[in-house]
């Protein structure tokens, strides 16, 4: 049968990126403490030549699926799977893997709740860089409506993710995940009472931040923990008074 993928392209154009996205997989993640089960989302590519048409579609799949159901931490498996690839395609290849990260939070009376964090990790093996970050909701509260209204504010939901480069060195993520999670005017629980609900609108108001404080705070944490390395924070706030969202974002060595 006639290999369409490996005839020269109308246009000869390197892609930077090409390959599959979205594909999902079961796996158990084997911790310290406990072995967690998990359904990963998955993003792969590689860079195409110009004088190839097409790339093979199946081999990123395949990659996947040949990578072992138990993992220690889904950079690893991220690596995993690229270095599959790249044995399969003969070029470079980079993937993402994204899985849902449950965590354990108290609600201001005392009761224990499970929150909801998304745990992602990429690898390059041209760079060979490997990155593992969070991303997690939080509450937000306007300082300068604040100022101008006596203490009144607009108070908003929003997200702060940041990744860190263990190429060379392991991290917890829930290290990661405790930073993130003290840089909001609040944290946001699925549950609260009346009572509760007054604590949480006291604290939002009490530590009023912008975006662009909730990254900064992230950062120097974040650099106290993990000095030296490479890191990206981000932060968007999804703005309940205006149409359009509020973003900050650092990238640099900590």
């Amino acid at each position: 049968m006639k290999d369409i993928q490996n005839e020269k392209p109308e246009h000869e154009i390197e892609l930077n990126k090409v390959g599959i996205e979205g594909l999902k997989k079961y796996v158990v993640v084997k911790r310290p403490t406990k072995n967690y089960h998990t359904i990963v989302t998955v993003n792969s590519y590689i860079k195409l030549p110009s004088n190839l048409r097409g790339a093979n579609m199946s081999r990123f799949a395949e990659s996947i699926d040949e990578i072992p159901e138990e993992t220690n931490s889904i950079e690893d498996l991220a690596q995993k799977i690229s270095e599959t690839s790249l044995e399969k395609h003969k070029f470079n290849c980079c993937t993402q893997v994204f899985s849902e990260f449950p965590f354990e939070r108290t609600r201001p009376n005392g009761t224990k709740e499970t929150g909801i964090a998304q745990m992602f990790a990429e690898y390059s093996t041209e760079t060979k860089r490997k990155m593992v970050g969070i991303s997690v909701n939080g509450a937000l509260a306007c300082p300068c409506s604040r100022e101008m209204c006596g203490g009144l504010t607009h108070n908003q939901r929003g997200n702060l993710s940041a990744e860190i480069d263990v190429s060379k060195s392991k991290i917890d993520v829930s290290d990661i995940l405790n930073v993130c999670l003290q840089c909001f005017s609040s944290q946001t629980f699925s549950t609260l009472k009346r009572p509760e609900e007054k604590k949480v609108v006291e604290q939002m108001h009490a530590n009023a931040r912008f975006v662009e404080d909730v990254v900064r705070k992230c950062v120097k944490m974040l650099r106290e923990k993990y000095p030296k390395k490479y890191c990206a924070v981000k932060c968007v706030s999804y703005e309940s008074i205006h149409d359009h969202n509020a973003y900050s974002e650092w990238r640099g060595t900590l």
